[in-house]
């Protein structure tokens, strides 16, 4: 059977994650990032790793709900990090199609200088924004551990920048309107692809996964998976 890790996957609200897993093992997806968008879910996602070593946890304010946080969530998040060193940054990012603009990059700066402190790789997300987003990485080009960018849309300056970037296809890649999405996927250095549900519909993996073969005869579904396996869990 074939391989698949789904780079960026979410808590399904009133549903077993472990039995979602579980059904996913079943079709080949046999590892994931769990992301966190909020406080709420960050011991959630911890214990669900903590019991799966096939699971790597994020935890991250996503910028959707930066104006919803503790007093102490700074605080909270630098010492799960220190005790947890497998655990990554995300889902974080900016997104100009909320009017939290502001908050956003200063809590993402936030976050992202906890990631390079640790040198945990960053679960990225990113609406409209690549050109405020640059100019923040570049002021720690020296320093960031590895990017994940998320549901990437395919912004060709983002190929190119200076970073140790991966790029991560969704199921938006399965529909035709995306043009920009999948023009990118033979543009990406084969061994920076690849595939995520952004859900926990792992059914939709192979699918997104047999996309970006398709899309690249120099790639094969065993080329992605090893990407992903060594991104989240060092090979």
């Amino acid at each position: 059977m074939q391989k698949y890790i789904d780079s960026h996957s979410h808590l399904f609200i009133n549903q077993s994650f472990d039995d979602l897993f579980a059904d996913a093992n079943k079709i080949g997806v046999i590892g994931c990032s769990l992301n966190s968008v909020s406080e709420s879910d960050w011991a959630t996602v911890i214990d669900i790793a903590n019991k799966n070593k096939n699971i790597s946890a994020g935890l991250g304010i996503h910028p959707f709900v930066v104006d919803h946080v503790s007093a102490g969530w700074y605080k909270n998040m630098d010492l799960l990090l220190n005790y947890n060193p497998d655990l990554i940054l995300g889902e974080i990012g900016l997104d100009k199609t909320k009017d939290n603009f502001s908050t956003q990059e200063k809590m993402f700066i936030q976050q992202l200088e906890l990631a390079v402190k640790y040198n945990r790789t960053i679960n990225l997300h990113c609406v409209h924004a690549w050109d405020v987003l640059l100019q923040i990485l570049k002021k720690y080009r020296n320093k960031l551990p590895k990017i994940v960018v998320h549901s990437f849309d395919g912004t060709e300056n983002v190929i190119n920048f200076d970073a140790d970037m991966y790029f991560s296809y969704s199921p938006n890649i399965l529909d035709s309107k995306y043009k920009k999405a999948i023009a990118s996927i033979p543009l990406v250095p084969k061994d920076k692809i690849l595939i995520e549900s952004d859900c926990a519909d792992f059914d939709i993996v192979p699918n997104v996964a047999n996309a970006v073969a398709n899309a690249r005869p120099d790639i094969t579904l065993d080329d992605i998976f090893n990407n992903s396996k060594r991104v989240f869990f060092n090979g």
